[in-house]
């Protein structure tokens, strides 16, 4: 095989990589966007949305303070989730 040839070669496979990676990076943020939509619809939902960002925040690492040091907090938090994704 020729050098050109291999360098052709090699050229080629440098833009497979590069490809898959700007798919796999792509594939990402359509992922975390799709999670953050997702967050979102969830202050919609829990009737937090017309509340400022610091309020939903604070309630938020309220709730995770809670949950680290009562554990029960996660089986209440969860019955209140389920009764709301049911009732709406």
């Amino acid at each position: 095989m020729t050098m050109l040839k291999q360098i052709q070669k090699e050229k080629q496979s440098l833009a497979r990589c590069e490809n898959s990676l700007a798919l796999e990076k792509l594939r990402k943020r359509k992922a975390d966007t799709r999670q953050k939509i997702e967050l979102g619809g969830l202050v919609i939902k829990s009737g937090m949305a017309d509340y400022n960002k610091s309020v939903i925040l604070g309630a938020l690492v309220d709730s995770l303070k809670r949950i680290k040091i009562d554990t029960t907090y996660i089986n209440m938090f969860e019955k209140t989730g389920n009764q709301l994704f049911l009732s709406q």
